[in-house]
């Protein structure tokens, strides 16, 4: 599948070989420095899912989103949000599945079923567009963004401007 979609395809924009294979070098330099765990998709595999996340009812990474809001105040909405994280970049699985989804939140102590239950209803719906639009408030311009004091740092070459500024802070 030559023509394979990207993520910076998904957001409108476009990006060329050599980026995209440096963005994908940079991304394991990063996770080695700061000893995460990681893994990335092949291109092909990619595009399959791309294909089948355009039938979905809801768009990419919403279903997640609306999950981790539907988690949110039973205290394991951290462990999801790092299973989330795991099955996504070091186990490869679709979390824009509900199986997937479904499987994560049993893993982590929560009712699968339920927390699909709630992803469908308006109070999940509510908490991801309010998180968006907070995102959009603070005028974040992409992900990772970290908002600390009304300043934004953004990508992941600059999570040590964000502890440095987190400590003179604290």
């Amino acid at each position: 599948m030559r023509n394979a979609a990207k993520v910076a395809d998904l957001q409108g924009r476009s990006e060329s070989a050599l980026l995209s294979s440096y963005h994908k070098e940079d991304c394991l330099r990063w996770a080695k420095k700061y000893g995460i765990e990681i893994r990335l998709k092949e291109l092909e595999e990619f595009g399959r899912w791309v294909k089948r996340w355009e039938k979905m009812k809801f768009g990419r990474e919403e279903l997640p989103a609306r999950a981790y809001y539907a988690a949110c105040g039973t205290g394991k909405e951290h462990l999801l949000d790092a299973a989330f994280f795991r099955a996504t970049y070091i186990d490869l699985l679709d979390v824009n599945d509900e199986s997937v989804i479904r499987k994560i939140a049993n893993d982590v102590g929560l009712n699968g079923d339920r927390i699909l239950e709630l992803i469908h209803g308006e109070a999940a719906k509510e908490a991801a567009v309010a998180a968006l639009a907070k995102y959009e408030q603070f005028g974040c311009p992409g992900v990772p963004t970290w908002v600390v004091e009304g300043e934004r740092f953004w990508g992941k070459d600059r999570v040590d401007w964000v502890v440095e500024k987190v400590k003179k802070l604290s």
